[in-house]
């Protein structure tokens, strides 16, 4: 006999959990969540998405992945910030369009990037979730 089917003394209907309303948790609008805030810049509809810094990203994931329109959002907001990753931003912006460019022609092997870029993946959602967290 399951739980529902059974009775309490003296009542007739099965014992059931009280109706909690459902809450619904919002961290903001996808298009903010992936691709950041910064503009048009990052909107691949304005068709500049291959003038936004994020070749590499490209090379690897593909110019349409959500990874890379995630970590090309939070590199130009954390270049405009000029926060602490922004030596490494410099330098991207100096060599990463001739790096993607012999990833792409197979010079370069892919793999010695994605563990860096899966790690800008996960620190780039894991800042714009907490700047949407802070926007509340």
């Amino acid at each position: 006999m399951n739980r529902l089917s059974q009775k309490t003394e003296g009542s007739t209907t099965p014992r059931r959990k009280p109706y909690v309303k459902p809450r619904v948790i919002s961290y903001g609008h996808v298009k903010d969540i992936v691709q950041g805030g910064g503009g048009t810049q990052n909107d691949p509809s304005t068709h500049q998405a291959s003038k936004a810094p994020c070749w590499i990203a490209e090379a690897l994931y593909g110019i349409d992945a959500p990874r890379t329109l995630l970590v090309r959002g939070w590199l130009v907001e954390a270049y405009d910030r000029k926060c602490r990753w922004s030596f490494l931003i410099s330098l991207y912006s100096r060599y990463g369009r001739t790096l993607a460019g012999l990833i792409r022609r197979g010079r370069l092997p892919a793999r010695l990037f994605v563990p860096l870029f899966d790690f800008l993946v996960v620190k780039a959602h894991a800042d714009t979730a907490r700047a949407l967290t802070r926007r509340r």
